[in-house]
């Protein structure tokens, strides 16, 4: 890893930054030291993610109560099939 990779992941981590997914959408962005149910509700109003989908980080499940550390990648996901 080059200087400026450890630099922006240092620099990530020091302003609490972890990465937030849902369907198309992906970013960066200050949740760090939030819940999930905190980060779901900052991200529902700009990409609409429902109320059911389920958070995850890697293939665990994680609680609405789990607390989101820096550098975290945080994917919330809808069961396939269904609509809404």
């Amino acid at each position: 890893m080059s200087n400026i990779e450890n630099n922006s992941t240092a620099t990530k981590a020091a302003s609490g930054v972890a990465n937030v997914r849902f369907g198309v959408y992906n970013q960066p962005a200050p949740v760090a030291g939030k819940t999930i149910r905190e980060a779901r509700e900052q991200f529902s109003r700009l990409w609409a993610i429902p109320t059911d989908a389920v958070a995850y980080k890697g293939k665990d499940k994680l609680d609405e109560n789990y607390v989101i550390q820096p550098n975290d990648n945080v994917e919330f996901h809808r069961r396939a099939g269904e609509k809404g």
